[in-house]
């Protein structure tokens, strides 16, 4: 049997808000490289020196507050994310200094310890574990894979108590010369809120939340030892941590465990309505990207809440199929699901459950002041020390995907140049508001009927790509494009008039006309529609041209009631080919006249 012991953190007068708490969590990329070959898995010298720089990282946010609280009440490091002894003594400082507040928990994962390291851990003053996890048990030859607790208490004081993983993961069983040593207990830490409500919660490793143990997942371990401490009485859970290091975080196992949690027919009076669990998992790469494996870091609340899905939140989504593998299984629950996958920081307030008042006056969502850092101190959109809306999200992962038309047509002449543009342009797509990311997508993708970032898939990712490359060609002969020229894509200068550039991909050339009409329904200055149809054909020019007699030339007068007096149109098919013929700019900006004036 799993073994639970009770901590009374009451008594050590830590007590929380009973509204909102502030949380910080982790997500750092830990590749298969940056752990030795070889059990016990710990990092290697040159994965764990960056490594304590995300963990000084974290603290330093920690004491910073950003989510705009007055502490940061917890702070979280998934598995595998400390390294080490002295990744848990930079812990032990920090906490232990003067800025680092009071009523506080810490908590995360180690890499592997040896047995002698793990008997350094326990016999450092203030450190707690459970009889069945005590030296003692630990055979030669066995490694711990652990969490640590840490909880600075009211008088300053700070406490640690060791937790080792209770069933190894595949990695970690299927070894060669040593196996990971199987903790037999959990902790159960309780105490109030500042309203007197009790609080309590309890930490997972990662496969422990699937893991069976005399038929008991170590979860329903703990939901027993409540009910029989209720004692006819209920005894609520506030908070699940389950700390990971997951390639699938959302594979159907753990989702269905999810669903088996919050079911309240077995143990009753453990109360788990009102309990949120938190999933914190390194990340897939090593910097913000869209990544399938890793990541997926999320909280989870029952639907018996009262909390409302927003339609698009900055910086998480609210689950489903397009996050979860396309799993329905936490289709009704509340599922926070942070959107960035690569390596971050997350930083938010979690609502808590039980605040909440019936009728509009109480209308919320679960997590408020989300936002998301980077690991290191670099410009990066995606992760830029504040809320990251879904468009933004999107559009940047979706720019690392583009390819460039240097590789596409590498004989074309000015390829060179066409690859140097599409450093620059990029460069400028990913730093322009989310309004206009979103603006801009809904603009070049004449098929989409897709509201929100969080819907676009395929049409939406086609049409960016035919802007990036429409625009890099035009950036040849028109030097130094706007790209932020709302409610055009860009705005360029030809024979030095300003002109507003629309690249739109539809169904057909006369349905990308159609479409920009609506968003460019009175042009303020003369526009150039670049439109490509599905199977990219020639467009034979008959919208009108600025150099023909009988429409109105850049700096001259136009008919207000003429909507279409200025429009120019050119086919990307046409513009493809005079990029890939061309050996200089002056011969595409040529090719391109002669193409409106045909």
């Amino acid at each position: 049997m799993i073994h639970v012991e009770t901590v009374d953190l009451g008594a050590r007068g830590v007590s929380f808000p009973a509204d909102r708490v502030g949380m910080i969590v982790a997500q750092p990329y830990v590749p298969d490289d940056g752990l030795t070959a070889a059990e016990p898995f710990k990092f290697t010298a040159a994965a764990a020196a960056p490594q304590l720089s995300v963990v000084q990282r974290t603290l330093t946010l920690s004491r910073e507050r950003h989510h705009g609280l007055a502490k940061t009440h917890f702070t979280v490091f998934p598995e595998y994310s400390i390294p080490g002894l002295a990744g848990v003594q930079h812990i032990d400082l920090a906490l232990n200094s003067a800025e680092w507040p009071t009523g506080s928990v810490v908590l995360g994962g180690c890499d592997a310890l040896t047995r002698a390291e793990y008997s350094q851990l326990l016999t450092t003053p203030y450190t707690h574990v459970e009889p069945h996890n005590a030296l003692q048990n630990v055979q030669p030859g066995q490694w711990v894979n652990c969490a640590i607790i840490w909880v600075k208490s009211a008088n300053g004081a700070v406490e640690r108590w060791v937790q080792p993983k209770i069933h190894p993961a595949w990695d970690e069983l299927n070894t060669v010369h040593q196996q990971m040593f199987p903790g037999g207990s959990l902790f159960l830490f309780q105490g109030a809120l500042e309203n007197g409500v009790p609080f309590r919660f309890s930490v997972l490793v990662c496969f422990d939340w699937i893991a069976t143990v005399e038929q008991r997942r170590p979860s329903e371990w703990l939901l027993q030892a409540l009910q029989q401490q209720a004692n006819g009485n209920q005894m609520p859970l506030s908070w699940m941590f389950v700390i990971q290091r997951n390639p699938r975080p959302s594979h159907s196992t753990f989702l269905t465990a999810v669903q088996e949690f919050f079911d309240q027919t077995e143990y009753p009076n453990a109360l788990r309505a009102q309990t949120c669990l938190l999933f914190a998992n390194t990340a897939g790469a090593a910097s913000p990207a869209r990544v399938m494996r890793f990541g997926g870091t999320s909280l989870v609340l029952s639907p018996q809440t009262l909390f409302t899905k927003p339609t698009c939140a900055p910086t998480y989504g609210n689950g489903g199929e397009r996050f979860r593998e396309g799993s329905t299984l936490l289709n009704s629950y509340f599922d926070v699901y942070f959107r960035e996958r690569g390596a971050c920081i997350h930083t938010f307030r979690q609502v808590n459950p039980g605040s909440l008042i019936v009728g509009p006056a109480g209308r919320t969502v679960p997590v408020e002041n989300a936002a998301v850092f980077s690991i290191i101190d670099a410009p990066e959109p995606r992760a830029p020390g504040a809320p990251v809306s879904a468009a933004t999200k999107w559009i940047n992962d979706e720019l690392d995907m583009v390819p460039r038309l240097r590789d596409l047509y590498p004989t074309a002449p000015l390829a060179a140049s066409a690859n140097a543009v599409h450093t620059t342009l990029v460069s400028g797509l990913r730093s322009v508001s989310s309004q206009a990311a979103t603006n801009a997508i809904r603009l070049a993708a004449q098929e989409s009927d897709a509201p929100t970032g969080d819907d676009w898939l395929t049409k939406e990712a086609e049409a960016l790509e035919h802007v990036v490359h429409a625009l890099s060609i035009l950036a040849i002969p028109f030097q130094n494009p706007a790209v932020e020229a709302e409610p055009a894509h860009a705005t360029i200068s030809i024979r030095a008039q300003q002109v507003d550039v629309l690249a739109i991909r539809g169904a057909t050339h006369e349905a990308c006309i159609k479409h920009s009409e609506r968003y460019v329904p009175s042009p303020r200055r003369h526009v150039l529609l670049v439109s490509r149809d599905r199977d990219n054909t020639v467009w034979v020019n008959r919208f009108g041209s600025f150099l023909q007699p009988e429409t109105v030339s850049p700096g001259a007068e136009r008919k207000i009631t003429d909507p279409a007096t200025g429009m120019l149109h050119l086919g990307y098919h046409n513009l493809l080919s005079l990029y890939r013929q061309a050996n200089t700019a002056e011969e595409i900006e040529a090719g391109i006249s002669a193409e409106l004036a045909a």
